[in-house]
């Protein structure tokens, strides 16, 4: 599956909404499931609070409409309960008529809003439709979360770690605006593919996605191949082109490595990116144009601005909102996803029937310090395909001066402490450990040689997981 195919899909693919009903009135359950089934919502009925809490557990709710008058747990205390464990569920209380004053009280709560028997349907209606479209954002998040839990994969990217789900969580929500974005993170971490997952979210999914490689040009050319020309505006120059600014008007413009740009550059760009106007060289008038901008860089934004290689007006132009990409070593978690995704996706793994790795050959991958990140984990795979002669991958070729075990002497000096150092050795060893044994603790604290408490200890320290193994 191509990753615009997985993005169509998360763009497109809005689940029902899915209601909560908890009323012990049979009568007020049975009218309030028909209002909503007949308006495309998903009903679920409780007849009491008890009843309720291990479907707001197990269900993914988007609303609760709740009786104020319960058998046992009343509905303010389960109204409580929904604030605490839920807050971005919002809340609508029925009350008869000497209920008022509660339901105000249920309101200062945090309820969206309150009716009392015998209501309008209609009028429940219209507050849940206003209560949903406020928590949209939030609701959207909370469904991403819970694929994300199930498949691991958004828009073909794919990771179990918190701080990538973090960063599927800001791309889903910025894509739908217009906002600036600049992706940061060290070469081969997918700042590309960020760019275009945004893109292929956005209402511009249908107009041009248009990248440029700001460090592949000298300033000259990079000039004339960002804003375009006119016929005879330098020497070879034959014929009118339009430059890669004016060809994502209406699109997505991504500008790769601008750490590279010159200061003069980031000045022109400026001027167009607040005139929403460019002009070609050579050109007596500019042309309006209307994009998204998004930026990519291998240097932290700031570490440019504290060396003088930014321009600040430009700096705070550019940088609305930030995605920083974790290098893959400090995502090894992710290394057996990225491969067995890789291997279920690849023509030539596919046509070979390549679809399995040795555990042997896995903790090779995870051992190494992947430079390159994930774009070189996907050349070594690759180059390993094309030369394996059966169905299972038992061993992979790697630069071994650069494995993570050997001595970095540039690498331990600059970054890291040597308890630092000794420490990311043992997280690593228990790491591979505990995906030889399947997340089984007892087993890989005998293999250690340690205590099931010590390692559990262990395990906690490093933020390891037994079910991620």
């Amino acid at each position: 599956m191509t990753h615009q195919s997985n993005t169509a899909s998360l763009f497109l693919a809005q689940p029902t909404p899915h209601i909560l009903v908890v009323d012990d009135d049979e009568i007020v359950c049975q009218e309030l499931k028909e209002s909503y089934s007949q308006n495309n919502y998903q009903v679920t009925v409780a007849d009491s609070a008890e009843e309720a809490l291990p479907k707001l557990a197990a269900l993914d709710i988007d609303l609760a409409v709740i009786d104020i008058r319960l058998p046992g747990m009343s509905g303010v205390e389960l109204v409580k309960h929904i604030r605490v464990n839920y807050p971005e569920v919002p809340v609508i209380v029925i009350t008869g008529h000497g209920d008022i004053e509660t339901a105000i009280d249920v309101l200062k709560l945090g309820a969206s809003d309150y009716f009392t028997k015998p209501f309008s349907l209609a009028a429940i209606q219209e507050s849940t439709q206003l209560a949903l479209q406020k928590a949209q954002i939030s609701t959207e998040i909370r469904h991403l979360r819970r694929s994300l839990k199930e498949s691991y994969n958004f828009g073909g990217m794919v990771s179990k770690t918190p701080a990538m789900h973090k960063v599927f969580e800001i791309i889903r929500t910025v894509a739908g605006t217009d906002m600036t974005v600049v992706v940061e993170g060290e070469t081969g971490t997918g700042k590309e593919l960020v760019a275009r997952i945004i893109h292929d979210l956005s209402p511009r999914r249908m107009r041009p996605f248009v990248a440029i490689n700001c460090g592949g040009f000298v300033e000259s050319l990079l000039e004339s191949e960002l804003f375009g020309y006119e016929k005879g505006a330098f020497t070879g120059a034959d014929q009118a082109r339009p430059g890669k600014i004016e060809l994502a008007n209406g699109g997505t413009l991504f500008l790769d490595e601008i750490e590279s740009i010159s200061l003069n550059m980031q000045a022109k760009l400026l001027r167009v990116l607040e005139d929403r106007a460019v002009q070609r060289l050579g050109a007596s008038r500019a042309v309006e144009v209307n994009m998204r901008v998004i930026a990519a860089s291998n240097v932290k934004l700031q570490d440019l601005l504290a060396q003088k290689k930014m321009r600040k007006d430009f700096y705070y132009r550019i940088n609305v909102i930030s995605i920083e990409l974790l290098p893959l070593r400090k995502r090894r978690e992710d290394i057996p996803l990225l491969v067995q995704n890789f291997l279920n996706h690849h023509p030539v793994a596919i046509q070979k029937g390549v679809t399995q790795i040795s555990q042997q050959a896995l903790d090779c991958l995870m051992g190494y310090s992947w430079p390159g990140n994930i774009r070189e984990l996907q050349n070594v795979l690759e180059r390993t395909i094309v030369l394996v002669k059966s169905k299972v991958i038992t061993e992979v070729s790697l630069p071994k001066a650069r494995s993570y075990h050997q001595w970095d002497g540039e690498n331990v000096s600059q970054e890291i402490s040597l308890q630092q150092w000794v420490q990311e050795q043992e997280k690593q060893y228990l790491m591979r450990k505990l995906s030889l044994f399947g997340g089984r603790v007892d087993l890989t604290a005998k293999s250690c040689s340690v205590g099931v408490r010590t390692l559990s200890r262990k395990m906690h320290f490093y933020g390891l997981d037994k079910r991620q193994f």
